[in-house]
């Protein structure tokens, strides 16, 4: 599953070379996905979220899918997500453990306590507040997401700084599955609008639950406890 903005198609590149160490299952926008190595689901419950905002309605939508996945493949499901969608994979796993058979999260908001209460209470701001002081939600405010044509789009996405460092075949698959272009008006749009990433910045919940492993738990990553495993950010 995709971080946020991001639709698990732009991670095709990832998850074939992840399939070809292990079957998976990938979790991320709309639809289904091509054969790969591994046998990759593409699925994404946040694209209703300005409808819905209902965070754990998502993580339900999730299990479902897993569990439907999981019926008709017969096998077991590796979840992958990155970012916001590791923290749903987290969730979902937790909720039904049953339904994977490993889960591999990256860079996701497992918040420690502390920070959680805080941001429980960042939440409680008004919205007019929060959009300009929540950085993430400040950037997604400001996000290009209109050009007048995928040529222009392209033009755009390759000479970010962040989108530089990354390989060939990832931009390329960004520019493929990130992007669409109008039929009628011929604009070319981001996949997921701002405004739907907004809102998931502003949903997260701080109630994702502890995920127990053999070593400890995992949070996030500023702190590491060498009695168990404590990983804070």
């Amino acid at each position: 599953m995709g971080a946020n903005g991001f639709p698990s198609k732009v991670y095709m590149p990832v998850i074939e070379k992840l399939g070809k160490m292990v079957a998976a299952a990938g979790v991320g926008a709309g639809g289904v996905g091509g054969e790969l190595h591994a046998k990759m689901h593409d699925y994404h419950p946040h694209l209703n979220l300005g409808v819905t905002n209902d965070w754990w309605g998502m993580v339900d939508s999730t299990i479902d899918e897993a569990r439907a996945l999981r019926e008709q493949s017969g096998e077991e499901l590796v979840g992958v997500g990155h970012s916001a969608g590791g923290a749903l994979i987290a969730c979902a796993a937790t909720k039904s453990p049953e339904l994977f058979e490993k889960v591999v999260l990256v860079d996701s908001p497992m918040f420690n306590p502390l920070k959680r209460s805080l941001f429980s209470l960042g939440y409680m701001l008004p919205d007019a507040i929060i959009d300009n002081v929540h950085p993430m939600i400040k950037a997604a405010k400001q996000k290009k997401h209109e050009w007048e044509d995928m040529r222009e789009a392209e033009e755009f996405w390759r000479s970010r700084r962040l989108f530089k460092s990354f390989d060939q075949e990832i931009v390329d698959a960004w520019l493929k599955h990130g992007l669409r272009t109008g039929k009628n008006c011929g604009k070319t749009k981001l996949i997921f609008q701002h405004t739907a990433e907004q809102c998931m910045y502003k949903t997260t919940p701080m109630d994702i639950p502890v995920i127990g492993t053999k070593n400890g738990y995992l949070g996030q990553y500023d702190a590491v406890n060498q009695k168990g495993v404590f990983l804070y950010r």
